[in-house]
């Protein structure tokens, strides 16, 4: 059985997405998973840091340039942290930095091969081809951000260009209709499938089934106060532009435990279990769970 996949991504730096998905996969390596944690942050890997790991015997370079065939060759287990797998990323030449097509689909097809439970990916924030891939290509994808006015504007951007990339992937690259919508600029979703009827008069409904499935969870970090108002208009302008639901799967409060449990080099929820943002984080992992369970059924 092939482990379901889970990717985290964020429009921005310094939302707290490594934050999150290193908490989150170790909550689920203590709830009795088999997790690995692929740090895909190329070019910023920095997860290990969060496990205290500064040396590690291998990376993912070491796979993406052929040095090991396997992926699970290049995991680390975290004793520590409940056995948890982490393959630590890479970043640390322009090859890897910069992994071709091919790699890339190399590096997804060894993903599904790891024997573990859940695999979880911690895809660069930004909008790279390759991060949008990363983030699209999993069963369940993770959304982070804050409520600052900037990190809103590049999550929406986030999501509305994964939206897209992810109604591409249901057309072959060499497909007249891909060529066309790659080469134009959408605002709207509804405008894509417009303009691939256009095209072609299947292609409407092929793009629609492919983002029937794509619901992406928002995960807001570093909350203040009360942001009700606020996350209802982040959806709602998400629903009308993009034409997906946006699930709300947890709120994580402020908390400068959190900083103290980074500089301690450790995730919150071992450095203060019992803190405000280690409860957030262990509600959204029990949430998940539910996710990850109805996958596997």
């Amino acid at each position: 059985m092939m482990p379901v996949t889970i990717s985290v991504g964020s429009g921005k730096g310094g939302t707290g997405k490594t934050l999150v998905a290193s908490n989150i996969a170790a909550i689920l390596s203590q709830r009795g998973k088999e997790v690995y944690l692929i740090d895909l942050d190329v070019g910023g890997a920095d997860a290990h840091i969060l496990y205290g790991v500064f040396k590690p015997s291998a990376t993912l370079t070491d796979f993406l340039t052929g040095s090991q065939k396997h992926l699970h060759e290049v995991s680390t287990r975290l004793d520590t942290f409940y056995g948890l797998n982490l393959i630590v990323g890479t970043g640390e030449t322009l090859k890897t930095a910069n992994m071709s097509y091919a790699t890339k689909k190399r590096l997804l097809k060894h993903i599904k091969m790891l024997k573990g439970d859940v695999v979880i990916l911690d895809v660069g924030a930004g909008t790279s081809l390759n991060t949008l891939d990363f983030f699209i290509s999993t069963d369940i994808q993770l959304c982070v951000s804050t409520l600052d006015p900037t990190s809103i504007l590049d999550f929406y951007r986030f999501l509305k260009l994964s939206t897209i990339r992810k109604v591409l992937s249901s057309f072959l690259s060499t497909d007249e209709v891909s060529r066309a919508l790659s080469q134009k600029d959408f605002q709207r979703i509804d405008e894509i499938f417009a303009f691939a009827e256009k095209i072609r008069p299947d292609a409407r409904k092929k793009a629609e089934n492919t983002l029937n499935g794509f619901r992406p969870a928002l995960i807001l970090n570093q909350v203040r106060g009360e942001s009700t108002l606020d996350r209802l208009k982040l959806k709602h302008v998400v629903s009308k532009f993009l034409g997906i639901t946006l699930p709300e799967l947890g709120v994580i409060p402020w908390d400068e435990m959190v900083f103290e449990a980074i500089r301690s080099y450790m995730p919150i929820i071992e450095y203060s279990p019992g803190s405000k943002a280690a409860v957030a984080l262990s509600k959204i992992a029990d949430s998940l769970l539910e996710m990850i369970d109805t996958q596997i059924a």
